[in-house]
């Protein structure tokens, strides 16, 4: 039964169209050349496919149909965590990144709808730690060069699966949103909801953190949950704490009652390097939030307070008594 479904999928996917003669079935055999590029045989341990299908629209149709194809030529899934995905606009063009972490060799696929293309790439530390390595003179990997590049070694290190899913809304692994990810380790061991209560982040200053606030905590601007404002270099200046890193409200409605939790992140512990070498210097930390997050000050607070936090024309922290 399995492998007529499996038949089945794959007869749907072979009509379906792309553009005038290619269809996925052309893709899909580009695919399986890559596979042969990296000498390296579907549903292998060592295999990671990172695209921005299912995000991107192709030849004006949404692409995850696509997905299907990808796990029944590479084996790689969702449920084994080693299918990931980046985010990208609707008219950007497809990309799927196959890679080999034993050997660090990456396949590209690209697609923009006139032409497709494929390209072995070596992603070795020495190679990825040269500035020329991200020249956009090297399609079809660039301009993503490093979201591949940083979400592929992630998970080759063993990055936690939900922190991955912050880089893919992200689009890429940076140490900011490991940042993000260990404060809200820190708040969901520390500030656990309880009963009529809910969270409010104030993200103070925005930084890539607050992406891994949203998609872990489920807070959006759009559902008024979620507000971001910027601290001026005079505002910096006036903070009687230092490294501020936002405010979180939990807010208790039955009660009518709520408090202020003021974070701070100390980048200081972590030393300023590359950008990957930083990562991997952060991912042991994801289990000890507490060596790198702290509580500047927390306080109750009403809802006048609150509406001045999210509606601050001045420096938010002054409300909170946290200003020369």
């Amino acid at each position: 039964m399995k492998r007529i479904v499996q038949i089945c999928v794959m007869g749907l996917l072979l009509f379906w169209p792309l553009s005038g003669n290619l269809s996925a079935a052309d893709i899909g055999s580009v695919v399986r050349d890559g596979l042969k590029d990296l000498d390296v045989k579907k549903g292998q341990t060592e295999l990671c496919v990172v695209t921005d299908a299912t995000y991107v629209r192709v030849e004006g149709r949404t692409s995850e149909p696509l997905v299907d194809l990808i796990r029944e030529e590479t084996g790689c899934t969702i449920g084994k965590g080693n299918l990931l995905f980046f985010h990208r606009p609707t008219d950007y063009p497809l990309k799927i990144a196959i890679f080999r972490k034993d050997t660090e060799e990456c396949a590209v696929v690209s697609y923009d709808g006139k032409l497709i293309e494929k390209k072995k790439y070596d992603l070795g530390r020495e190679t990825v730690a040269k500035s020329s390595f991200y020249v956009e003179e090297n399609p079809p990997l660039s301009p993503d060069t490093f979201t591949i590049v940083s979400l592929a070694k992630a998970w080759a290190a063993g990055a936690p699966h939900d922190l991955l899913k912050c880089a893919e809304f992200h689009n890429h692994f940076c140490p900011a949103i490991v940042s993000g990810y260990m404060i809200v380790q820190y708040i969901s061991e520390k500030y656990p909801l309880k009963d009529g209560d809910a969270y409010t982040w104030i993200a103070c200053p925005p930084w890539c953190k607050d992406d891994a606030v949203q998609v872990l905590l489920d807070l959006t601007p759009g559902k008024k949950c979620f507000y971001a404002t910027g601290l001026t270099k005079p505002h910096k200046e006036e903070l009687v704490f230092e490294n501020p890193a936002g405010i979180l409200i939990i807010w208790n409605e039955p009660a009518n009652k709520g408090k202020s939790i003021v974070f701070s992140f100390d980048w200081n512990k972590v030393g300023r390097k590359d950008k990957l070498q930083m990562i991997f210097d952060l991912l042991p930390y994801t289990k000890r939030p507490e060596k790198l997050v702290s509580v500047v000050k927390e306080c109750e607070v009403s809802h006048e307070i609150i509406e001045r936090l999210k509606n601050a024309d001045t420096n938010p922290y002054s409300w909170l008594g946290l200003t020369k």
